[in-house]
Parts: C-alpha cells; sequence; structure tokens
C-alpha cells in the first residue's frame, strides 16, 4: 500500500469517488463524511501522509479546524483543501495551516497533481 490519504467530503458522491480514485491511483485511502469522524479516525493512531478537507464541513470543525486538529496529532501531516468556495478558503487560510485549494468541480488529474505535488514538497514530503 502506498502513502497514507485520509479524505473528508460531507458529499458522498464527492467522497466515494475520490477515494475509489486514490485507491486506484495505489493510496490508501480512508474515508470520512464529517469533521468529527474524521477526528475519531485520526485519533486511532495510524498515520497519514495527508488530509484532503472540504472546508466547509458538518460536524465540530470546518476544514481549516480539523487541520489544525490533524497537525495537532500528526504534525508532519500535508494538507489539501477542496472547496466551492476558493475565495473564502484563501480568506480564510491567512494565519491557518494553509496547504494547497483544489477548486470544485476539479478533475481527477487535478486531484492527483496537487496530491503528489503535496507528498513531494509539503509537509508529508519532508523527511522525519
Amino acid at each position: 500500500m502506498g502513502k497514507r490519504i485520509l479524505f473528508v467530503d460531507d458529499d458522498k458522491n464527492i467522497l466515494t469517488l475520490s477515494v475509489q480514485l486514490l485507491r486506484e491511483a495505489g493510496y490508501g485511502a480512508t474515508q470520512a463524511i464529517n469533521s468529527d469522524v474524521a477526528d475519531i479516525i485520526l485519533s486511532q493512531g495510524v498515520r497519514f501522509d495527508v488530509l484532503i478537507t472540504d472546508v466547509v464541513l458538518p460536524g465540530r470543525w470546518d476544514g481549516f479546524s480539523l487541520a489544525y486538529r490533524a497537525r495537532e496529532l500528526h504534525p508532519r501531516i500535508g494538507i489539501i483543501y477542496s472547496t466551492g468556495f476558493p475565495e473564502i478558503a484563501r480568506i480564510r487560510s491567512t494565519g491557518a495551516i494553509f496547504g494547497e485549494v483544489l477548486t470544485k468541480p476539479w478533475l481527477a488529474t487535478d486531484l492527483l497533481r496537487v496530491l503528489d505535488r503535496e507528498l513531494q514538497h509539503g509537509y508529508a514530503g519532508a523527511e522525519m
């Protein structure tokens, strides 16, 4: 199994198709339908290389707060935000843990390109 990815989105279609795409590309992909489920998964001690999260999520946290929580538990985790509201994501990310923003609707090739870049150059690609 390749790098481990946690994908969080409240749209079941996006979630299912994205996780399938990631698995077909050789990644170990885990899914969460909201920030509460994502927090439970992150708290179980499994090491993830990248968190891909929607910005607007149901549950205790939005995507930015979830990214902070993920970094508390996994300091080297890479972050990618996926959103239909790119301007809000850029404004809200000021001072936050910033990752690249994928604007919905994105293509499968966009997701894989940004993920590869994050793994190569972001937190997840850094030497431990």
